[in-house]
């Protein structure tokens, strides 16, 4: 499927970052026994929900997760193109000490797939909405930029991590992020949220972004982006240095028009094969919305150091109208 399919190869924490050296406390919450079995179980479903089954998504995933595990599968539909099963190698675990709910909790895996394994992890992010809710999966972004290593968490010696109830102290909120990342993509900085450099930024979001601006205007068209909604719930865990490893996504819109009146998508691409015409389409305009996931390390606001950094990224497409 669309989204990562987990299988756990060992039922311990696996390799781990150094933990803080503090007192003896309690077992979390949640613990690694019950966590390798709700990972075997996602592993389980997900590699087996298709097109024909999607609806099974929401047993396993919440959104933003189970929406873009939908869009994931329906352009791979469209293109034609197989999905193969994906697996986790020595997971570890991080379990916030939660005292209200959503409850949640993090494994942190490389991902295998095709027998390659990834040389940075995957971040999946369990939630359990209310006491009688199953725990789902609502994030799974990919690390793309360890350049500078990855975030240390703050952790006792049980996996626990401290609770982390509001955004206070922070150099920016989660929510703030999507508009300041997208103004870097159209060569903005918001002056109320410096980005440190990092691949995720530079390559995956505004690389990606100017590319098909380039291209778009190379043939008289212009493309418009906005953004349509913050509707997603953000997750956050406590950084040994007192900042956040941060989940986030929101929908954007891309509206593509032209002076010469007419806007080609190209043959092969997955917006023509949204577009129901996978040999290319053309139209006076193309309305196209998109899912952002942002997986990001935002410092304290007292220590800001080069800025927030968006560790990982990735765009979903979701629909094509035109």
């Amino acid at each position: 499927m669309a989204g990562l399919a987990v299988l756990v190869a060992g039922c311990g924490s696996g390799s781990s970052t150094p933990k803080a050296t503090t007192p003896p406390a309690p077992p979390p919450p949640v613990g690694v026994p019950l966590a390798t079995k709700l990972l075997e179980q996602y592993s389980a479903t997900s590699n087996a929900i298709t097109v024909g089954n999607v609806n099974k998504l929401s047993t396993i995933e919440e959104p933003p997760a189970s929406v873009a595990s939908k869009a994931g599968l329906t352009v791979a539909k469209a293109q034609k193109i197989p999905v193969t099963d994906r697996s986790f190698v020595t997971p570890r675990f991080v379990f916030p000490r939660v005292t209200s709910y959503p409850h949640y909790f993090l494994a942190i895996a490389p991902m295998l797939q095709s027998d390659r394994v990834t040389p940075e992890p995957v971040y999946t992010l369990f939630v359990q909405d209310k006491p009688s809710a199953k725990y789902r999966v609502a994030y799974y972004p990919l690390a793309t930029d360890t350049t500078t290593g990855p975030p240390t968490l703050e952790e006792d010696s049980s996996d626990g991590a401290p609770e982390v109830t509001s955004s206070k102290g922070l150099l920016a909120p989660p929510g703030e992020l999507a508009a300041a990342y997208n103004d870097f993509a159209r060569g903005h900085k918001d002056a109320d949220v410096p980005l440190a450099p990092s691949q995720a930024l530079t390559v995956d979001l505004a690389g990606n972004f100017n590319a098909i601006s380039q291209e778009l205007k190379s043939r008289g068209g212009v493309l418009n982006r906005v953004l349509l909604s913050h509707d997603y719930p953000s997750y956050m865990l406590r950084t040994r240095d007192g900042g956040v490893l941060a989940f986030s996504a929101v929908k954007v819109q891309d509206t593509m028009t032209s002076s010469s009146g007419e806007v080609a998508l190209d043959p092969g691409s997955p917006e023509a094969a949204m577009a129901g015409s996978p040999q290319g389409a053309h139209s006076s305009q193309y309305v196209i919305d998109r899912l952002e996931v942002y997986l990001s390390v935002i410092p304290p606001a007292s220590t800001p150091g080069p800025g927030v950094q968006l560790l990982g990224f990735s765009d979903y497409l979701l629909s094509v109208d035109g």
